[in-house]
Protein backbone atom coordinates (compact mmCIF):
# COMPACT_ATOMS: atom_id res chain seq x y z
CA UNK A 1 0.00 0.00 0.00
CA UNK A 2 1.26 3.16 -0.85
CA UNK A 3 1.57 5.68 2.11
CA UNK A 4 0.19 9.58 2.03
CA UNK A 5 3.48 11.82 0.97
CA UNK A 6 3.79 15.15 1.61
CA UNK A 7 7.63 16.42 0.43
CA UNK A 8 8.49 17.37 -2.75
CA UNK A 9 9.93 14.47 -3.37
CA UNK A 10 7.77 12.11 -1.56
CA UNK A 11 5.01 13.11 -4.23
CA UNK A 12 7.60 12.90 -7.36
CA UNK A 13 8.26 9.22 -5.77
CA UNK A 14 4.95 8.18 -5.89
CA UNK A 15 3.80 9.73 -8.99
CA UNK A 16 6.73 8.30 -10.83
CA UNK A 17 5.53 4.92 -9.20
CA UNK A 18 2.39 5.42 -11.21
CA UNK A 19 4.77 5.62 -14.59
CA UNK A 20 7.48 3.15 -13.89
CA UNK A 21 6.04 1.05 -11.02
CA UNK A 22 5.12 -2.08 -13.02
CA UNK A 23 8.63 -2.12 -14.81
CA UNK A 24 10.47 -1.84 -11.40
CA UNK A 25 8.91 -5.04 -9.82
CA UNK A 26 10.11 -6.96 -12.88
CA UNK A 27 13.55 -6.40 -11.73
CA UNK A 28 16.03 -7.48 -9.18
CA UNK A 29 15.16 -5.38 -5.81
CA UNK A 30 16.76 -7.80 -2.99
CA UNK A 31 20.03 -5.67 -3.04
CA UNK A 32 18.81 -2.18 -3.45
CA UNK A 33 15.66 -3.57 -0.48
CA UNK A 34 18.75 -4.71 1.74
CA UNK A 35 20.31 -1.17 1.89
CA UNK A 36 17.05 0.57 1.83
CA UNK A 37 16.13 -1.33 5.32
CA UNK A 38 19.76 -0.56 6.92
CA UNK A 39 19.70 3.71 6.10
CA UNK A 40 16.30 3.03 7.57
CA UNK A 41 14.93 5.41 4.28
CA UNK A 42 10.92 5.24 4.39
CA UNK A 43 11.01 3.80 0.82
CA UNK A 44 9.80 0.56 -0.69
CA UNK A 45 12.67 -0.67 -3.27
CA UNK A 46 10.00 -0.73 -6.11
CA UNK A 47 9.02 2.67 -5.47
CA UNK A 48 12.70 3.76 -5.01
CA UNK A 49 13.33 2.02 -8.18
CA UNK A 50 10.51 4.41 -10.01
CA UNK A 51 11.80 7.19 -8.95
CA UNK A 52 15.56 6.30 -10.57
CA UNK A 53 13.90 5.35 -13.53
CA UNK A 54 11.55 8.62 -13.58
CA UNK A 55 15.14 10.71 -12.84
CA UNK A 56 16.34 8.78 -15.96
CA UNK A 57 13.61 9.70 -18.22
CA UNK A 58 13.81 13.12 -17.35
CA UNK A 59 17.15 13.79 -18.19
CA UNK A 60 16.84 11.67 -21.18
CA UNK A 61 14.19 13.99 -22.54
CA UNK A 62 16.29 16.96 -21.50
CA UNK A 63 18.65 15.49 -23.95
CA UNK A 64 15.85 14.89 -26.62
CA UNK A 65 14.41 18.39 -26.24
CA UNK A 66 18.12 19.89 -26.78
CA UNK A 67 18.61 17.74 -29.94
CA UNK A 68 15.40 19.44 -31.40
CA UNK A 69 16.63 22.48 -30.87
CA UNK A 70 20.21 22.23 -32.15
CA UNK A 71 18.25 20.93 -35.55
CA UNK A 72 15.79 23.70 -35.13
CA UNK A 73 18.52 26.09 -35.36
CA UNK A 74 20.54 24.02 -37.84
CA UNK A 75 17.22 24.37 -40.15
CA UNK A 76 16.69 27.79 -39.29
CA UNK A 77 20.24 28.30 -40.70
CA UNK A 78 21.86 29.76 -36.97
CA UNK A 79 24.50 26.85 -37.52
CA UNK A 80 26.05 24.70 -40.38
CA UNK A 81 26.23 21.19 -40.38
CA UNK A 82 29.75 21.11 -38.43
CA UNK A 83 28.91 22.75 -35.84
CA UNK A 84 25.09 20.54 -35.44
CA UNK A 85 26.65 17.40 -35.52
CA UNK A 86 29.44 18.71 -32.79
CA UNK A 87 26.46 19.59 -30.61
CA UNK A 88 24.48 16.67 -30.95
CA UNK A 89 27.60 14.27 -30.30
CA UNK A 90 28.15 16.84 -27.02
CA UNK A 91 24.58 16.17 -26.39
CA UNK A 92 24.59 12.65 -26.92
CA UNK A 93 27.17 11.99 -24.40
CA UNK A 94 26.37 14.73 -21.88
CA UNK A 95 22.70 13.26 -21.90
CA UNK A 96 24.44 9.52 -21.33
CA UNK A 97 26.90 10.51 -18.61
CA UNK A 98 24.17 12.48 -17.06
CA UNK A 99 21.39 8.95 -16.91
CA UNK A 100 24.74 6.67 -15.26
CA UNK A 101 26.13 9.36 -13.09
CA UNK A 102 22.19 9.65 -11.11
CA UNK A 103 21.73 6.38 -11.66
CA UNK A 104 24.57 5.25 -9.45
CA UNK A 105 24.35 8.28 -7.35
CA UNK A 106 20.59 7.22 -6.35
CA UNK A 107 21.32 3.33 -6.37
CA UNK A 108 24.66 3.92 -4.01
CA UNK A 109 23.49 6.78 -1.74
CA UNK A 110 21.35 3.88 0.51
CA UNK A 111 24.90 1.97 1.09
CA UNK A 112 26.22 5.13 1.89
CA UNK A 113 23.57 5.72 4.74
CA UNK A 114 24.02 2.91 5.88
CA UNK A 115 27.60 2.46 6.11
CA UNK A 116 26.96 6.17 8.05
CA UNK A 117 24.33 4.73 10.44
CA UNK A 118 26.71 1.82 10.65
CA UNK A 119 29.56 4.49 11.97
CA UNK A 120 27.66 6.43 14.10
CA UNK A 121 25.47 3.29 15.75
CA UNK A 122 29.00 1.60 16.49
CA UNK A 123 30.36 4.89 17.81
CA UNK A 124 27.38 4.89 20.61
CA UNK A 125 27.14 1.15 21.19
CA UNK A 126 29.85 1.04 24.03
CA UNK A 127 27.96 4.45 26.22
CA UNK A 128 24.62 2.88 25.36
CA UNK A 129 25.44 -0.66 27.07
CA UNK A 130 27.10 0.88 30.00
CA UNK A 131 23.69 2.73 30.36
CA UNK A 132 21.91 -0.30 30.06
CA UNK A 133 24.26 -2.21 32.15
CA UNK A 134 23.66 0.52 34.88
CA UNK A 135 19.67 0.23 34.40
CA UNK A 136 19.56 -3.92 34.52
CA UNK A 137 21.72 -3.39 37.92
CA UNK A 138 19.09 -1.21 39.39
CA UNK A 139 16.70 -4.01 38.36
CA UNK A 140 14.89 -2.86 35.28
CA UNK A 141 13.35 -5.98 33.25
CA UNK A 142 15.42 -6.31 29.89
CA UNK A 143 12.36 -5.71 27.76
CA UNK A 144 12.17 -1.93 29.69
CA UNK A 145 15.69 -1.90 28.82
CA UNK A 146 15.02 -1.86 25.12
CA UNK A 147 11.72 -0.05 25.30
CA UNK A 148 13.23 3.00 27.35
CA UNK A 149 16.22 3.06 25.01
CA UNK A 150 13.80 4.05 22.45
CA UNK A 151 12.47 6.86 24.33
CA UNK A 152 12.41 10.52 22.68
CA UNK A 153 15.21 11.82 25.81
CA UNK A 154 17.54 8.82 24.94
CA UNK A 155 17.28 9.59 21.61
CA UNK A 156 18.76 13.10 22.09
CA UNK A 157 21.80 11.58 23.19
CA UNK A 158 22.30 8.14 21.20
CA UNK A 159 19.99 9.43 18.41
CA UNK A 160 20.66 6.71 15.76
CA UNK A 161 21.19 3.44 18.17
CA UNK A 162 17.88 4.81 19.75
CA UNK A 163 16.05 4.38 16.46
CA UNK A 164 17.38 1.26 16.04
CA UNK A 165 15.81 0.17 19.90
CA UNK A 166 12.50 2.08 18.41
CA UNK A 167 11.75 -0.47 15.44
CA UNK A 168 11.59 -3.51 18.55
CA UNK A 169 8.79 -1.20 19.98
CA UNK A 170 7.37 -1.27 17.09
CA UNK A 171 7.42 -4.62 15.98
CA UNK A 172 5.79 -5.44 19.59
CA UNK A 173 3.41 -2.98 19.98
CA UNK A 174 1.94 -2.63 16.23
CA UNK A 175 2.58 -5.64 14.27
CA UNK A 176 2.00 -8.32 17.94
CA UNK A 177 5.60 -9.91 17.75
CA UNK A 178 6.95 -11.15 21.27
CA UNK A 179 10.30 -9.84 21.83
CA UNK A 180 12.94 -12.95 20.80
CA UNK A 181 11.11 -12.10 17.49
CA UNK A 182 11.44 -8.63 17.24
CA UNK A 183 15.19 -8.62 18.35
CA UNK A 184 15.65 -11.26 15.36
CA UNK A 185 14.38 -9.05 12.83
CA UNK A 186 16.56 -6.10 14.02
CA UNK A 187 19.54 -8.14 14.39
CA UNK A 188 18.59 -9.00 10.26
CA UNK A 189 18.00 -5.49 9.29
CA UNK A 190 20.58 -2.95 11.13
CA UNK A 191 23.43 -1.64 9.36
CA UNK A 192 25.74 -2.86 12.31
CA UNK A 193 27.22 -6.39 12.39
CA UNK A 194 28.83 -5.11 15.81
CA UNK A 195 25.20 -4.11 16.82
CA UNK A 196 23.24 -6.92 15.30
CA UNK A 197 25.80 -9.54 17.00
CA UNK A 198 24.48 -7.49 20.38
CA UNK A 199 20.80 -7.87 19.35
CA UNK A 200 21.54 -11.34 18.89
CA UNK A 201 23.03 -12.33 21.82
CA UNK A 202 20.06 -10.40 24.07
CA UNK A 203 18.21 -12.16 22.03
CA UNK A 204 19.71 -15.91 23.31
CA UNK A 205 20.39 -14.57 26.82
CA UNK A 206 16.55 -13.61 26.63
CA UNK A 207 15.14 -17.49 25.40
CA UNK A 208 17.57 -19.33 27.46
CA UNK A 209 16.79 -17.71 30.18
CA UNK A 210 20.30 -16.50 31.35
CA UNK A 211 21.37 -13.80 33.49
CA UNK A 212 21.01 -10.31 31.14
CA UNK A 213 22.74 -8.76 34.02
CA UNK A 214 25.96 -10.56 33.41
CA UNK A 215 25.63 -10.65 29.99
CA UNK A 216 24.99 -6.71 30.11
CA UNK A 217 27.91 -6.33 32.21
CA UNK A 218 30.41 -8.36 30.72
CA UNK A 219 29.50 -6.78 27.05
CA UNK A 220 30.15 -3.46 28.89
CA UNK A 221 33.58 -4.40 29.51
CA UNK A 222 34.27 -5.98 26.18
CA UNK A 223 32.84 -2.39 24.24
CA UNK A 224 34.80 -0.03 26.56
CA UNK A 225 37.86 -1.76 25.83
CA UNK A 226 36.87 -1.57 22.20
CA UNK A 227 36.40 1.81 22.17
CA UNK A 228 39.73 2.32 24.08
CA UNK A 229 41.20 0.65 21.09
CA UNK A 230 39.96 3.02 18.80
CA UNK A 231 40.90 6.06 20.61
CA UNK A 232 44.77 4.81 20.84
CA UNK A 233 44.15 4.13 17.11
CA UNK A 234 43.17 7.61 16.55
CA UNK A 235 46.07 9.27 18.15
CA UNK A 236 48.18 7.03 16.84
CA UNK A 237 47.07 8.09 13.19
CA UNK A 238 46.97 11.78 14.30
CA UNK A 239 51.30 10.94 15.50
CA UNK A 240 51.93 9.54 12.13
CA UNK A 241 49.94 12.63 9.97
CA UNK A 242 51.99 14.90 12.17
CA UNK A 243 55.22 13.64 11.05
CA UNK A 244 53.87 13.02 7.49
CA UNK A 245 52.46 17.36 7.45
CA UNK A 246 56.27 18.42 9.42
CA UNK A 247 58.36 16.29 6.88
CA UNK A 248 56.12 16.75 3.15
CA UNK A 249 54.23 19.98 3.77
CA UNK A 250 56.63 21.96 5.55
CA UNK A 251 59.75 20.74 5.42
CA UNK A 252 60.43 19.48 1.57
CA UNK A 253 59.07 22.81 -0.13
CA UNK A 254 61.19 25.17 2.73
CA UNK A 255 63.63 22.68 1.12
CA UNK A 256 63.17 23.26 -2.35
CA UNK A 257 62.95 27.45 -1.85
CA UNK A 258 66.10 27.21 -0.01
CA UNK A 259 67.64 25.02 -3.44
CA UNK A 260 66.58 27.40 -5.84
CA UNK A 261 67.73 30.71 -4.04
CA UNK A 262 71.45 28.99 -3.37
CA UNK A 263 71.00 28.24 -7.34
CA UNK A 264 70.34 31.72 -8.73
CA UNK A 265 73.55 32.51 -9.08
CA UNK A 266 74.38 29.44 -11.69
CA UNK A 267 70.90 29.23 -13.25
CA UNK A 268 70.03 32.99 -12.78
CA UNK A 269 66.99 33.49 -10.86
CA UNK A 270 64.01 30.77 -10.42
CA UNK A 271 60.89 33.32 -10.28
CA UNK A 272 58.87 31.59 -11.52
CA UNK A 273 59.07 28.27 -9.96
CA UNK A 274 59.39 29.64 -6.37
CA UNK A 275 55.95 31.80 -7.30
CA UNK A 276 54.71 28.37 -8.12
CA UNK A 277 55.95 26.64 -5.03
CA UNK A 278 55.16 29.53 -2.56
CA UNK A 279 51.35 30.33 -3.71
CA UNK A 280 50.28 27.10 -5.56
CA UNK A 281 51.52 24.29 -4.00
CA UNK A 282 52.23 25.38 -0.52
CA UNK A 283 48.65 26.59 0.13
CA UNK A 284 47.11 23.18 -2.22
CA UNK A 285 49.18 20.80 -0.02
CA UNK A 286 47.88 22.79 3.13
CA UNK A 287 43.97 22.56 2.24
CA UNK A 288 44.53 18.91 1.24
CA UNK A 289 46.15 17.92 4.59
CA UNK A 290 43.02 19.79 6.64
CA UNK A 291 40.36 17.86 4.29
CA UNK A 292 42.05 14.95 5.82
CA UNK A 293 42.05 15.96 8.67
CA UNK A 294 38.21 16.57 8.56
CA UNK A 295 37.58 13.16 7.01
CA UNK A 296 39.50 11.45 10.39
CA UNK A 297 37.68 13.93 13.06
CA UNK A 298 33.86 13.70 11.55
CA UNK A 299 34.71 9.71 11.35
CA UNK A 300 35.82 9.98 15.45
CA UNK A 301 33.28 12.42 16.21
CA UNK A 302 29.94 10.40 14.53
Amino acid sequence: MIPDFYSLFDRAAFFSYRLFGKAAEKMNLSFLNQNLKKSRMSFPAVLYLSFILFISFLIASTGFFLEIAVFSLNIANRIDEEQTRVATVLICIFTVFSIILAGLFLILLPFFKAYDRKLKIEQQLPFAVNYMAAMSIAGVSIENIFISMSQKRIRSVYRDLSDEMKTIAVSVNYFGRDYPSALQKLSEETSSPMFSDFILSSKNTMISGGSFQKFIISKKHEYQSLALQRKEKYFQTLDMLSEIYITVFLAMPLFFMILFFTMTPLSGPQTEQMKVLAYQLVPFLGIFFLLILEIINEKEDL
